[in-house]
């Protein structure tokens, strides 16, 4: 059994069809059966069942392609650990994070960090979804990376570096930029610049748990990814939003931010990165993280 008769099985049974599977894996139709047929022989059971017309998994099959996706998946995974490893004295790393780390932490650390290590090579990606940052990170297609929530698996740590207050963000025009708090209720009949939920998840659950708790729905005028954006919208009156307390430093004039009651609404930020497999330059990256979050604070 090799790796290639494992590609075959799969792409036939995502394709149910040899053509277009001997077509995806440029290989001809007949040498394509081959592969599949000594791979049924070798295991000794049955994969496909096959017509003139049709190509259907047998029970059998159906469970052996989740084991050869598993083999393979873990395959990429220890090639790409040998090469970042083999790559782990180059003076590179690749940094990902959420707005405000990029925009607000980031800048500090890097003329932080390039004090002492000037010759390293720094690339940026900006990520929304704390989620995502762990497949980047178990990947090797980044090695920092600065997300909302707790990362802790057999792969991954994290460190909390900080927590925040979340904000309502008003227009000053309107007449509750003067209060000095404000709760779901106070703002149970504004209209709201809200976030979609797979983009802005804590404060997306922060508006609509808040709303539930009331027994009410909130207005939702627009969706918005972006907070910049999201501040123009409010700073030109189509309505309020939820933010965290670090826009002030981006806030437009004409902006308005409030406590957001109760108390108890934070933000999290943490930093997070690989258990084993970093490299000297990583280590020392995150270190000055850590050093600059300190001083920081």
């Amino acid at each position: 059994m090799d790796i290639r008769q494992l590609e075959c099985l799969i792409a036939v049974a995502e394709e149910l069809h040899f053509r277009k599977a001997s077509e995806r894996l440029g290989l001809s139709q007949s040498a394509l059966s081959e592969r599949v047929s000594a791979l049924e022989h070798e295991l000794g059971a049955r994969l496909f069942f096959r017509t003139t017309r049709q190509v259907s998994l047998t029970q059998a099959g159906s469970e052996f392609v989740q084991d050869a996706k598993r083999i393979l998946t873990d395959i990429d995974k220890s090639v790409s650990n040998v090469r970042h490893t083999a790559e782990s004295d180059l003076h590179h790393i690749r940094v990902s994070g959420v707005d405000e780390a990029i925009s607000m932490l980031l800048p500090r650390v890097l003329l932080a960090f390039r004090q002492t290590d000037f010759k390293v090579h720094v690339q940026v990606l900006e990520i929304s979804s704390s989620e995502q940052h762990s497949h980047e990170l178990i990947a090797h297609r980044t090695d920092v990376a600065f997300v909302r929530t707790h990362q802790e698996d057999e792969f991954i740590s994290s460190e909390l570096l900080h927590r925040q207050p979340i904000v309502v963000v008003l227009a000053e025009t309107n007449p509750l930029s003067r209060s000095a708090s404000l709760s779901i209720a106070d703002i149970a009949d504004q209209p709201i610049v809200g976030y979609p939920k797979h983009a802005r998840p804590i404060l997306h659950e922060a508006l609509w748990s808040g709303f539930r708790k009331i027994g009410a729905q909130p207005n939702i005028v627009c969706e918005i990814i972006d907070k910049s954006t999201l501040l123009q919208f409010v700073a030109h009156g189509l309505g309020i939003a939820l933010a965290p307390a670090w826009v002030k430093n981006i806030a437009p004039p004409g902006v308005s931010l409030v406590p957001f009651e109760p108390c108890e609404n934070l933000i999290d930020l943490y930093v997070a990165f690989r258990k084993s497999g970093n490299s000297e330059t990583v280590k020392r990256f995150v270190e000055t993280v850590r050093k600059s979050t300190i001083q920081l604070t």
